[in-house]
């Protein structure tokens, strides 16, 4: 009898700490999955819908350029800016490759979240490993923030590039129109 009430006593202990592990570990899956939309949300309204358009302006104006400026001799700023201008085009390239993996990254971190909140909530799969599966969770947002944050940070490199040196080219084709 006195080793059942024991062994009733332990039972009811260990279901109690796995509770409020499972709720530590449901927070953390959330806190997780908040994070990873605000960076969702964060690189979506980063992207540009008129990065197309600025690089087929800018393929027009080197076209027009290279076919009807002719000078006799090439001033610096103009070879200049002709090749950061092209450079920055060429990025837009990259870019666009770049959107394409961070949406599928970030649409395959929400699944994987919901999937772990899901095994977690209902105690599917190998508990012990939770806590682990979570790091590696943990891991891949911040993998995703640091990727944002250099996708953001080379859009707004290629903006004030074409916002710097679109006008003083297009000023220079106006001339030889």
């Amino acid at each position: 009898m006195k080793n059942l009430v024991v062994l009733a006593i332990l039972s009811v202990l260990i279901v109690g700490c796995s509770d409020f592990k499972q709720k530590a570990q449901l927070k953390a899956v959330n806190d997780l999955q908040a994070k990873a939309k605000r960076l969702n949300q964060s690189f979506k309204a980063s992207f540009p819908d008129t990065l197309s358009s600025m690089r087929q302006n800018m393929m027009h104006m080197e076209i027009f350029l290279k076919n009807h400026v002719v000078l006799d001799s090439v001033d610096r700023s103009y070879g200049s800016d002709m090749d950061e201008y092209k450079e920055t085009r060429n990025k837009i390239g990259t870019i666009n490759k770049q959107y394409v993996v961070l949406k599928k990254a970030f649409n395959e971190e929400s699944n994987q979240l919901k999937q772990l909140e899901n095994d977690i909530s209902n105690g599917f799969g190998k508990r012990q490993r939770y806590d682990d599966y979570l790091a590696s969770e943990k891991k891949n947002v911040d993998k995703l923030e640091k990727h944002t944050n250099e996708f953001i940070k080379a859009i707004n490199q290629i903006k004030d590039k074409y916002q710097l040196l679109h006008p003083r080219l297009n000023a220079l084709a106006i001339k030889f129109k």
